[in-house]
């Protein structure tokens, strides 16, 4: 299969760093299987006094069926950016009972710190898995947020579809990655992240943009 190369395909997409980030300064999102929520994301946006992006990052799921839990997933990071370039990288998460930390920060054009997956071979400029940032579908390596291994992938352009986003129609270019990274990822021309496809353990996912007000309050977050 031919591959358009991920420099090359993303013309209509805002290269703005921050056209994904809303004035609101809080983005959310459904996780669902089969249209049933099994969870959600939010990414919350603020400045630090010395004027970095800071995005705090929370993501739940709970898959069960009926009463029996079959796996549960919880979330925190913590990335801080400048002119578009991620300075730290810092989580904790629990995958299904496996606890994992990250603590990455870029030092003399490398990101250097902690992880499971880290094998300090991480080169910037790289974006980790948060997707805000539309510039995600023009790169080839990414950081996991969640274990800091390098993820390699090769981007395809899918084409423009018209999608359902907080009940209104929303016109979004499709991408699909190849590779250590599989997902399908869908932004606005403005550069929003809207959605993302992919499968766990058999089963195909769907994180959809929500409205905020739809995410349970954050005294009933469960965290990792």
């Amino acid at each position: 299969m031919f591959l358009v190369p991920a420099t090359a395909i993303a013309d209509t997409v805002s290269r703005d760093w921050l056209g994904g980030v809303p004035e609101g300064g809080r983005l959310a999102y459904e996780i669902v299987r089969k249209d049933k929520p099994l969870g959600f994301q939010v990414l919350d946006f603020n400045r630090s006094d010395a004027g970095e992006l800071v995005v705090d990052i929370h993501i739940e799921i709970d898959f069960k069926i009926g009463p029996i839990p079959l796996f549960r997933y919880r979330h925190d990071s913590r990335e801080v950016w400048r002119d578009g370039t991620l300075l730290s990288l810092n989580s904790k998460t629990d995958n299904n009972g496996e606890d994992e930390t990250v603590a990455l920060r870029l030092e003399n054009g490398r990101y250097v710190g902690s992880g499971r997956k880290f094998e300090n071979n991480l080169e910037a400029p790289l974006l980790p898995t948060s997707y805000f940032n539309p510039n995600f579908i023009r790169q080839s390596a990414f950081i996991s947020s969640q274990d800091a291994r390098l993820l390699t992938a090769e981007v395809e352009r899918i084409g423009v579809e018209t999608l359902s986003i907080e009940n209104a129609p929303v016109q979004a270019t499709r991408f699909r990655l190849h590779g250590k990274l599989r997902s399908d990822i869908w932004y606005t021309d403005s550069g929003r992240w809207v959605k993302t496809e992919f499968v766990r353990s058999g089963n195909k996912l769907a994180v959809r943009q929500i409205n905020p007000s739809a995410i349970p309050p954050r005294k009933q977050w469960k965290h990792p």
